[in-house]
């Protein structure tokens, strides 16, 4: 992290962290605040309810290992950038309880005012946080057949016919009758066949 972020602190000293709604992002982009604002949530919650430091340092370093594979992938731009200030912003501060003097350290290098200690703890935004994809577990008489990876909020029907031409699932219903159907909006579908 320190490193990180003093390799690009003249960088990111002057670009805002990245406000927009996630549409104008590249999909690696997207990934990235969505991990930022998922780990703000987890560590939000793993501070206040349990006081599980160790998870919430885990979730942390899940966030870091991903920036390092976005920088690899994402060309440098205005935006990269702003995402980056984005999440290392929300780093410092989710770390400031733990390791005080470095991210205070980091949090001028950044090129925030005043003290760590001071700011606001962020915040994260439920839609950048929400999936696009989900895994929906496929069952015929309760016995995993597929898992398919479907866009949130799909309704039955959508999950019910990619499931039905699944050839894992087709192999399991083929000549025998659907009794009955249970779905679980974006977790499972099961097909009750006699």
């Amino acid at each position: 992290l320190y490193n990180l972020v003093m390799d690009r602190a003249e960088r990111l000293r002057t670009v805002s962290p990245y406000s927009g709604d996630g549409k104008d992002l590249s999909p690696e982009l997207r990934a990235l605040r969505r991990k930022t604002h998922q780990t703000i949530r987890k560590v939000t919650q793993d501070l206040e309810e349990r006081l599980h430091f160790n998870t919430a340092i885990a979730a942390v370093m899940e966030l870091l290992n991903l920036v390092e594979d976005t920088l690899k992938k994402v060309p440098e731009d205005e935006r990269l950038n702003s995402v980056l200030k984005e999440t290392l912003r929300a780093v410092v501060l989710l770390l400031s309880p733990m390791t005080p003097h470095l991210c205070e350290e980091l949090w001028q290098a950044l090129g925030e005012e005043g003290l760590v200690a001071e700011a606001a703890w962020p915040v994260w935004d439920e839609e950048a946080a929400r999936e696009e994809e989900v895994t929906i577990v496929v069952q015929v008489n309760g016995k995993v057949r597929d898992n398919l990876r479907l866009p949130a909020g799909a309704d039955e029907e959508t999950v019910r016919e990619a499931a039905l031409s699944s050839p894992r699932v087709k192999r399991h219903i083929e000549g025998r009758i659907i009794r009955k159907v249970v779905f679980v909006p974006g977790r499972l579908i099961n097909f009750v066949v006699g």
